[in-house]
């Protein structure tokens, strides 16, 4: 998946391929023994498709008859992935798409996610029997027809924080007391850790976005992440950490280049023939075209993002000022009112700029601020000495004419009258 839904899948909460579930043959009710069954949490390492660079969780029930009762796992993180490409990514960006929690057996679990050389932590969690028979009944209903579906949200309603939300239920709060801190990283710090190593991604999500990815989540929020949570169990529920297999391939690397300068010399790269052109004065109107493409398509995605989205992430995006669809009429106007769209163009990208700077604007706008800027400024200017002194065509008029036809210019009706 690529563009605007791996933007999105990758800068949320994990997403995972899943191992073979239970047959439906094998799907068991409880309680099964008269001893409530031991509680397990297992997170995983980064994997290396993109929707597995955020880590997974899953939790076990490990029975004390294995003969007869072997120790299941629940996974949240379910869904089609089997979609057609287009119809996955439009649910993602509508909130439509639906999860569920299937259930595996511990071994098909492990086998898999070691064949895949992703880290696998365990912690036995340390629940009064009362604790864990609740645990082992909410499982077991999850999986039920009527309570096995949940919308996915990238932050707040994941394969992890669902169950994060189950522990701190049963443990009467231990996991969600005292966590409403503010925790050091933002959402989109914690979204550029799973994205290092994939710079362009990190740029594009600079612009599709919004700001709620600049908020800082509370402590308790932050274990959407499976690294979070694993920890504040560990210190929270007392639950020791054991690695039991640790990935043999590269280390994955949390730091890496975010991509901006790259995104910003692609820009630079797209108005460069526009300087040339306007320096020339010929093909202005062709290299106008070029220059706006890029941030026009840019503002269409924005705007349709924000028009359908119910996502507050990508809802909520500070660039429905800086990045317009209209844009794309600037080569089809005359050059006054070309002139003239731009400088207003312009007055708008300056506010935002000072918002920007006055900390009333969050995200990350600059590349994308200067994306819309080059351009703009460029139209906004009068032409070269060397184009007007030349008397070429521009836009099939003589610069010298395009210049007196302005508003205010000499000898035009809406401005004072030329003097000979």
């Amino acid at each position: 998946m690529v563009g605007v839904g791996v933007a999105l899948l990758l800068v949320g909460a994990p997403v995972v391929a899943q191992p073979q579930e239970l047959g439906d043959g094998e799907i068991l009710g409880g309680p099964l023994e008269s001893e409530p069954p031991l509680i397990e949490l297992y997170t995983f390492g980064p994997g290396e498709l993109i929707f597995e660079r955020f880590g997974h969780a899953t939790i076990c029930l490990r029975y004390h008859d294995p003969a007869r009762f072997p120790e299941v796992c629940f996974n949240y993180g379910v869904t089609d992935f089997g979609e057609e490409g287009t119809a996955l990514i439009w649910n993602f960006l509508r909130g439509a798409q639906r999860f569920w929690v299937e259930p595996t057996r511990y071994a098909t679990m492990y086998q898999y996610y070691a064949s895949e050389d992703r880290d696998i932590w365990r912690q036995e969690l340390a629940l009064d029997a009362d604790e864990r028979r609740a645990v082992e009944a909410e499982l077991w209903r999850n999986i039920t027809e009527e309570h096995r579906y949940y919308v996915y949200d990238h932050f707040f309603d994941n394969c992890t924080t669902r169950i994060r939300d189950l522990l701190d239920r049963v443990t009467g709060g231990k996991l969600s007391k005292d966590a409403t801190g503010t925790y050091p990283s933002t959402f989109r710090d914690l979204g550029k850790r799973g994205l290092a190593g994939l710079p362009p991604l990190i740029a594009l999500a600079d612009f599709l976005l919004g700001r709620q990815l600049d908020d800082h989540p509370t402590l308790y929020q932050a274990m959407f992440w499976p690294d979070v949570m694993r920890a504040e169990v560990a210190t929270r529920l007392g639950a020791k950490v054991d690695h039991l297999y640790v990935r043999r391939g590269p280390p994955n690397d949390p730091v890496g280049s975010t991509g901006r300068l790259l995104m910003f010399l692609v820009a630079l790269g797209l108005v460069a023939p526009l300087a040339v052109a306007r320096w020339r004065g010929r093909f202005e109107r062709v290299a106008i075209g070029l220059a706006v493409l890029a941030p026009s398509l840019w503002g269409i995605a924005i705007w349709t993002l924000v028009l359908v989205s119910p996502i507050q992430g990508v809802r909520w995006n500070e660039l429905v000022f800086v990045l317009v669809p209209f844009d794309l009429v600037l080569p089809f106007l005359t050059v006054a009112r070309r002139r003239r769209y731009a400088r207003v163009r312009l007055a708008i990208c300056f506010l935002a700029s000072a918002l920007a700077g006055l900390g009333l604007l969050h995200q990350p706008i600059w590349v994308p601020l200067l994306t819309a800027v080059m351009p703009l400024a460029l139209i906004a200017v009068p032409r070269s000495r060397r184009a007007h002194d030349s008397g070429e065509l521009v836009d099939g008029q003589r610069v010298e004419d395009v210049a007196s036809a302005e508003p205010g210019a000499p000898g035009h009706g809406d401005g004072e009258p030329g003097r000979a």
